[in-house]
């Protein structure tokens, strides 16, 4: 497409926030994709304006859940394409762009797939089995089935959509975080120029609030052991009351809060770390390590879906003693330490350059925006559930508007 493409609406769950999310980031790479496609984009969102959300320079609209006048909004601004930013975005606004809007192209991006990450996380709290059939998958794929594509961040989840759950691959698009220009090694601080470890991620997010307490209690006491001058920062935005009892300056181990420029931090550190047990998608904290040329310790978890398992050159493992193994290693053998630096390189060069997969995402927009209702006809589960489940959502939010109205 090109610049004919026309306005693809972005119903954002949050304002971006790249600084302080993974997620935000992966929005912005989303816009300049669809920048690439061609087409103009706005931000929707019902949250709350943030003092760190990012200044992208596009016009912004703040709307209401379960208030119609979202669609006397939308229907004058009839956008050629609405991306939805997670499926209970979907859930809220997709029978009303359906509605409105019926020949706009429709697209849900998951961020992760927010079923596979609950369902570990019930795994690893109660010791029952991985459920993966649970209630949040129900809805996340009737919100997938509802749309006529779905954006999937990991190859390793769109496997497990395909194999797992039948979704058809057609409804399935890839789209990695994305670069577009690799570190120079040379001009990044070196192994003696780095002091202490590091750990990143905002504590909205429960994957990131177990990896701190649980690194903290069962692995930091066998690194602090062995490295007693050695320091632990931990960075990131929305730390309650409960994340600040992490904080203990006596053990070396300190919480410093939101970072303003997560990359030009990471790479005073020699290590950077990721102990995450449960959680899906991409890493973003992974993915700053490589970027600062900082080499990074992380869990099978935090390994999948970004690079090969013989690709991290120390063995993956989520044993403590394993880990902080691992960690002393690449504290103190600057080889080590040196080639663990540069699989991060190789890895971003093979996974995550931008020509690789934005011509790719450009070609299949193009494809089903050109053939949407041929597309549509073919998924008729699709179909059943915009008539059947939208309706239900329908008459639950005019409920709703029609509750908040009355004295």
């Amino acid at each position: 497409m090109n610049a004919s493409a026309g306005l693809a609406l972005l119903l954002a769950r949050h304002w971006p926030e790249p600084n302080s999310t993974a997620a935000g980031r992966r929005t912005l790479d989303l816009i300049g994709a669809l920048e690439t496609a061609g087409y103009r984009v706005e931000i929707a969102s019902p949250a709350e304006t943030s003092p760190f959300q990012a200044n992208t320079g596009h016009v912004q609209h703040s709307i209401a859940v379960n208030d119609s006048r979202f669609d006397d909004w939308i229907k004058p601004l009839n956008p050629a394409l609405v991306i939805y930013d997670r499926f209970v975005m979907e859930e809220q606004f997709g029978w009303r762009v359906h509605q409105q809007c019926p020949t706009a192209l429709t697209l849900l991006d998951t961020s992760d797939f927010h079923s596979l990450r609950e369902a570990r996380q019930q795994a690893l709290t109660s010791g029952e089995p991985l459920n993966l059939f649970n209630a949040t998958a129900e809805r996340e794929l009737a919100a997938m089935a509802r749309c006529d594509l779905t954006l999937m961040i990991s190859q390793v989840e769109i496997d497990l959509l395909q194999n797992q759950f039948h979704v058809p691959a057609e409804q399935l698009l890839y789209l990695p975080f994305l670069v577009d220009q690799l570190p120079d090694l040379n001009a990044l601080p070196g192994f003696d120029d780095r002091q202490n470890l590091m750990m990143i991620g905002g504590f909205k997010h429960a994957p990131n609030r177990d990896a701190v307490a649980w690194f903290r209690t069962q692995i930091w006491p066998l690194v602090r052991a062995r490295l007693p001058g050695v320091e632990c920062h931990v960075y990131g935005a929305y730390a309650d009351h409960a994340m600040q009892q992490q904080h203990q300056p006596k053990a070396g181990f300190y919480l410093r809060g939101r970072v303003e420029d997560a990359l030009a931090t990471m790479q005073q550190y020699r290590l950077n770390l990721a102990p995450l047990r449960f959680g899906a998608g991409q890493k973003g904290k992974i993915l700053d390590g490589w970027l600062t040329g900082t080499p990074t310790v992380t869990t099978p978890i935090g390994a999948e879906s970004m690079a090969a398992a013989d690709a991290w050159v120390y063995p993956l493992s989520d044993d403590p003693q394993q880990l902080a193994d691992t960690i002393v290693r690449l504290y103190t053998d600057p080889v080590a330490w040196q080639q663990t630096q540069r699989s991060g390189l190789d890895a971003l060069k093979s996974g995550f350059w931008h020509q690789d997969y934005v011509p790719g995402f450009v070609r299949r927009l193009n494809q089903v925006a050109l053939n949407l209702a041929d597309h549509r006809n073919r998924q008729i589960w699709g179909r059943i559930l915009r008539r059947t489940e939208h309706r239900a959502e329908e008459f639950m939010s005019r409920w709703i508007e029609a509750k908040n109205r009355t004295p």
